[in-house]
């Protein structure tokens, strides 16, 4: 058994039954059936890739095991998230945004109803630039939010404990740990890093991969938020412009320099 935790189609489980194993699945049934005799201690976690779908046979099932739901198209999905809220008094639950046109209704959605978002931001355009301020200002001023809203959770604590995780770690896509299996079977790393041949070891820690591959170029071994990104959004388009993204983590540094501030200032 290897270290990898591989995602697969629930129709695959079998063929990785020694393995662990983060299970995707378009009905909640399929799910429930196909792992009601697998060892629980090899099941990471649950994906429900349609929000259309009954989500009710997970609720008495394995209890406390992450559950994803995965939004296709989220300015028209959000509603359907009503259905699903029944999930959090027995999962913690995040809820898988991709960054379209708008998703910041979908994240404002997803938060009032308790559950974690966890954004799949791509490499945005410049008028996603500006949903992506607007959702970060929502996550950091609003006070009714109670749940992470990822990748500013973690990017925010990072920068205020001088200790930051690359967003490969923070968005479930780092090539050290996870492998992804297609529908067809096919094997191939995970998320955006898709096709990318690996010239590492395979067992190379993320350090070797950030410095060989995923954040080789010099633009940017010079960048100052290298630690918060590690190269993220120069996949798969290695000529993207970093300019808006900088300027994202720019507003995360200053909130979590204000934080800190106004807690050095606040009485004992």
């Amino acid at each position: 058994m290897n270290d990898f935790i591989y995602e697969v189609p629930v129709e695959r489980v079998s063929a990785y039954r020694d393995q662990r194993l983060i299970v995707r699945a378009r009905e909640s049934a399929a799910l429930t059936t196909t792992l009601a005799d697998a060892d629980p201690e090899r099941i990471v976690g649950a994906r429900l890739l349609s929000l259309a779908a009954d989500s009710e046979p997970l609720n008495a099932w394995a209890p406390g095991l992450p559950v994803d739901l995965v939004m296709a198209d989220p300015g028209a999905e959000f509603p359907l998230l009503y259905r699903h809220t029944e999930l959090l008094d027995h999962h913690p639950v995040r809820v898988i945004i991709p960054v379209r046109p708008g998703f910041a209704k979908a994240v404002k959605v997803a938060v009032s109803l308790h559950f974690a978002v966890w954004l799949e931001p791509g490499q945005p355009e410049p008028a996603l630039i500006e949903e992506l301020v607007e959702v970060m200002a929502f996550y950091l001023r609003q006070p009714t939010v109670a749940q992470p809203v990822e990748f500013f959770h973690s990017a925010l604590l990072g920068f205020y404990h001088d200790d930051p995780a690359p967003l490969w770690v923070v968005l479930d896509a780092d090539p050290q740990y996870l492998r992804f299996i297609a529908d067809d079977g096919a094997e191939s790393l995970p998320g955006r890093l898709a096709g990318v041949e690996a010239t590492v070891a395979a067992d190379a820690d993320l350090g070797e991969w950030l410095t060989r591959i995923l954040a080789a170029a010099d633009e940017c071994r010079g960048c100052e938020f290298l630690g918060s990104c590690g190269g993220y959004f120069k996949w798969p388009r290695r000529d993207y412009d970093c300019a808006g993204v900088k300027r994202l983590f720019g507003l995360l540094r200053d909130a979590a320099a204000e934080l800190r501030r106004d807690l050095n200032s606040a009485p004992a």
